[in-house]
């Protein structure tokens, strides 16, 4: 009977393992399949091209026991990650900063994952832009009203992705040089005076601070002002000033913009006064403007003035220092 109950337990866990066997052999089988092995590291990663603007860059291929692997290839300070085909050995990163240095790095991974060593590269620095843009902007000339005129022009050839400036000449003199963001192409050229002629031309600077030949001279009139708007816009309301607390007299001016008759927001122009002298001025906008105050208690004034000239009472509040 004892011989028996052995045999039979002897059974009973030879069938539990042969079942823990064949749970187990597909997972053992699958892990033995598995591709562990990493991509050779790319070799010889160097420049082979610069200019101001871009970075060509070249490398031995990688080897792989798959045969099916990618580049990944990325750099500091700005440099967009990018993935290139086993087939790929050079890429030339383009936008980049004249003067600025850049470090590039390079790795390949196959399709299971594994990843190779990593390639360094840097810091390469690029040359200056010492070449200007070789044709002039084309200036178009849109809605012009009695103190305002929209402009917009093309933008000029240059060996750079972007231009960071631009010039604004009015009647042959330089009326303002630009710090707007890149690749601006238009403006609305305020304040002009009613009924009067004008010429403008613009030209722009590249990022190595080259400016291109001046446009051709583009000729308005603005209308005159409207002879049946006699109703000055409403008064600018919430106007609020405060300072930074640094010691200086530095104010921060907001308020909630007018409406008219018949100028439309954008065209209502807000001149700010502080103790009765004019410190700024700005066309369609509630702020807030950075102005200047005086040391003890400063009333601050908020104008709103439409294009026939109309000007409403003056919304205010006062600030200390």
């Amino acid at each position: 009977m004892r011989t028996t109950g052995n045999t039979c337990l002897f059974a009973r866990v030879g069938a539990i393992a042969l079942t823990l066997a064949m749970i187990l052999a597909p997972a053992t089988a699958s892990a033995a399949g598995k591709d562990r092995t990493k991509p050779t590291t790319p070799g010889s990663f160097r420049v082979v091209a610069k200019t101001a603007y871009t970075v060509t860059v070249a490398w031995s291929p990688s080897s792989d026991n798959s045969g099916n692997f990618s580049y990944h290839l990325s750099g500091a300070y700005g440099i967009a990650p990018v993935v290139l085909p086993k087939t790929a050995t050079s890429h030339t990163f383009t936008a980049l900063a004249p003067g600025n240095e850049y470090w590039f790095f390079i790795y390949a991974k196959d399709a299971a994952g594994n990843v190779s060593g990593q390639a360094n590269l840097g810091p390469v620095r690029l040359p200056a832009d010492t070449t200007p843009p070789w044709t002039a902007p084309a200036v178009s000339v849109g809605e012009v009203g009695a103190n305002y005129a929209n402009l917009s022009w093309t933008r000029a050839q240059d060996d750079g992705p972007y231009h960071y400036a631009y010039e604004l000449w009015l009647n042959g003199s330089l009326l303002y040089r630009s710090d707007y963001p890149r690749n601006v192409t238009n403006t609305v050229l305020r304040p002009l005076q009613p009924a009067t002629p004008y010429t403008v031309q613009i030209r722009t600077i590249d990022f190595g601070g080259n400016p291109s030949p001046l446009s051709a001279p583009v000729s308005f009139t603005t209308p005159g002002a409207n002879p049946n708007d006699t109703t000055p816009p409403t008064v600018p309301t919430n106007v609020s000033a405060y300072g930074f607390g640094d010691g200086s007299t530095e104010t921060q001016v907001s308020w909630l913009q007018s409406t008219d008759n018949f100028d439309a927001q954008a065209n209502i122009r807000y001149d700010i006064y502080v103790n009765g002298r004019l410190e700024d001025w700005v066309f369609g906008s509630g702020g807030p403007r950075i102005i200047y105050s005086d040391f003890g208690p400063n009333l601050i004034e908020v104008f709103a003035t439409d294009t026939a000239g109309n000007t409403s009472a003056a919304g205010t509040t006062t600030v200390f220092f």
